[in-house]
């Protein structure tokens, strides 16, 4: 006899639930997709016990003819598609035909329904897959569905769901996400204590409010109908100081269906680049729009991934409308001060005794400097990569690069003219003194009044009826990591011991191939071999880096389209080393520091940036109309 059976139906069907009904939300998820592909305006959605003990799905739809009724529940019976090339036009959110047999299997379920066509309803009753039941019904136009006792067949299943309060939380996430992508559907979704949410049919902005709250709404931006060529993306996205500290907040809808895509999500949070702190995430509701035969969604029975055809496209388009939306906003409210040329006209004392105070200070300090040449502070920059790594080569000799200046022993990273820093120092403002200035670098300042400086750690400066609150240590860490990408160049190129083996997956090698006469320029010598890839030569700067990390992060930027530079690849260690270089917080500064830093911190346009290197904000401004708020002078 032969060892290999055919299984039953039955058993097939409740092998094949897995799949697709993994717990209450699941079948929430696919009652309510049939609902809208019906074409569906209002969808009623009533849960108890977490939707373990009953689930019912309610809507306006087309209805089913009594004739379909059986049909409905037969596996891979579907509506939606006749053959494997509709898949290419595919525009509905249902199309294998299990989800109705997959939840019968497992539960006892009646669905009730009228057809626009028939003008009478019908009712259909199943119990573990099995047609129990078949009668007449009164109902208006639409269908009902009621699933009762999930899993009563299979205990091993029923065992692994989690208390009725988990499975309830889940059922919103979910209904959650199908209110933001179908904004146009009115849903209602209630317990047995009443009502958990509703939304009226509107816009993707009422969908939000109604999902997150007003206040959220109020701190997105809108993405409006950016066109990419084939592909056109709207939506909201938080604003730069609006973030939360996980991605559940994240929402992509590709042609009206909502998926887990992380393409997307990385070219959204590149998008924000410097604007992002370590562990905090953007939040964006993107409704994307393109060509059908250009993503399969026939990857997963949940039908919650999907494929793309070019990465790069979609990749492009996303990152492209998130990164002008924020530009556009931050152009909108940047704060900066006016550069002036007037000398002594930038320097705002308060009263006649402060100014006679600083001027005691200035003379005092001018005598303490005389004749004192400026310097340049050198940073050595083997501390920036040290750690547990030890270098993989310190014996062979390193090689030139061409078109590089001769050897200086370590990198020089010029700190603003009008400081001297210790070498070595890690703390900076008992190291930093101010230097000689000609007439002409005192009068280019700004055009700001210095007030003074709060909790030793907060720059506090007057301009146009507006409080500028500057975090000295962000803002002069910004100022450093600035000037070390600035000089960030390897001048030579470091021979490796034994060679490192890139063993990469196709996208990768495709990747590595494009890329590499730019990083044959930065110092890499990487050659092929058979189906690996020798790196046989780094940039001193690399060096002394675990190559296996390094790697690694360059082949998670693959859809990245700037402009690939070694400042880029290093900037952790570059930020590092700005964070550590730069003033600390609790450090008294004098009014003349105070000056410089701010200074040096102002571009040449004049403008301030808005945040440090790690993404934390350095600036925060307070107009006199909000202090007139706080205080009742106006309302």
């Amino acid at each position: 006899m032969g060892r290999i059976n055919v299984l039953q139906p039955k058993v097939f069907n409740m092998l094949a639930a897995g799949e697709v009904v993994e717990n209450p939300a699941s079948v929430v998820k696919e009652l309510v997709e049939n609902s809208l592909d019906a074409g569906a305006t209002e969808i009623d959605i009533t849960v108890e016990q977490g939707g373990i003990r009953k689930i019912q799905v309610s809507d306006n739809g087309i209805g089913i003819l009594k004739e379909d009724l059986r049909t409905a529940f037969v596996p891979h019976a579907t509506s939606k598609i006749n053959d494997i090339n509709d898949l290419d036009s595919l525009s509905t959110l249902g199309f294998r035909g299990e989800a109705l047999a997959s939840i019968a299997s497992v539960s006892e379920i009646t669905m009730a329904s009228a057809s626009k066509a028939q003008g009478t309803a019908s009712k259909i009753t199943l119990s573990g897959g099995i047609v129990t039941g078949e009668s007449p019904d009164s109902r208006n136009q639409g269908t009902i569905i009621t699933v009762e006792n999930l899993f009563f067949n299979t205990p091993a299943r029923l065992k692994f769901l989690k208390k009725p309060a988990n499975e309830l939380r889940q059922i919103v996430d979910i209904v959650r996400i199908l209110v933001l992508s179908n904004p146009g559907v009115s849903f209602t979704l209630n317990n047995e204590e009443g009502e958990i949410l509703h939304h009226e049919s509107g816009s993707l902005a009422d969908a939000i409010c109604a999902v997150y709250g007003a206040k959220t709404v109020d701190k997105l931006l809108e993405i409006k109908d950016n066109y990419d060529g084939t592909i056109k993306v709207n939506g909201f996205i938080s604003s730069c100081d609006f973030t939360k500290p996980n991605r559940t907040y994240q929402t992509v809808i590709i042609n009206g269906r909502a998926v887990t895509d992380i393409t997307i999500q990385t070219a959204v949070e590149k998008a924000y680049g410097d604007y992002l702190m370590k562990r905090a995430y953007p939040m964006f509701v993107l409704d994307v729009l393109m060509p059908f035969d250009e993503v399969d969604v026939n990857v997963h029975p949940r039908k919650s991934e999907v494929r793309f055809y070019d990465k790069q496209k979609i990749f492009g388009a996303v990152y492209h409308a998130v990164q002008d939306t924020i530009n556009a906003s931050i152009g909108k409210s940047t704060v900066g001060f006016d550069l002036s040329k007037q000398a002594n006209s930038s320097l705002s004392i308060s009263t006649e005794s402060d100014t006679a105070n600083l001027n005691k200070d200035i003379t005092r300090q001018e005598q303490q400097i005389e004749n004192t040449r400026i310097e340049q502070a050198k940073i050595d920059t083997t501390f920036l990569f040290s750690g547990k790594n030890a270098p993989y080569q310190n014996s062979v000799p390193v090689k030139k690069l061409s078109g590089f200046s001769e050897p200086r022993g370590v990198m020089d990273f010029s700190f603003p003219q009008t400081y001297k820093q210790t070498p070595g120092s890690t703390s900076s403002a008992s190291n930093f003194k101010l230097t000689e200035q000609s007439e002409q670098d005192k009068a280019e300042v700004f055009d700001g009044k210095i007030l003074g400086q709060l909790f030793a750690t907060y720059l506090l400066v007057e301009r146009d009826e507006k409080l500028y609150i500057i975090d000295q240590h962000a803002a002069h860490e910004r100022i450093l990591y600035d000037k070390l990408v600035d000089n960030c160049t390897s001048h030579y190129s470091q021979t490796l011991l034994s060679p490192y083996k890139l063993s990469l997956s196709s996208i990768e090698e495709d990747y590595i191939e494009k890329i590499l006469p730019t990083l044959s320029a930065m110092g890499f010598e990487i050659n092929r071999n058979g189906y690996t890839y020798d790196v046989k030569a780094v940039p001193e700067l690399v060096a002394q880096m675990n190559l296996s990390e390094f790697f690694s992060e360059l082949f998670s930027n693959m859809l990245d389209e700037n402009k690939l530079t070694l400042a880029g690849l290093l900037k952790e260690k570059l930020c590092q080393q700005a964070c550590k270089a730069a003033i600390k917080g609790g450090e008294v500064l004098s009014r003349e520091q105070i000056q410089q830093v701010i200074k040096n911190y102002v571009s040449e346009e004049g403008t301030l940036p808005s945040k440090c290197p790690h993404g934390r904000p350095a600036v925060v401004v307070l107009d006199k109309r909000e202090f007139e708020k706080m205080f009742k002078r106006i309302i």
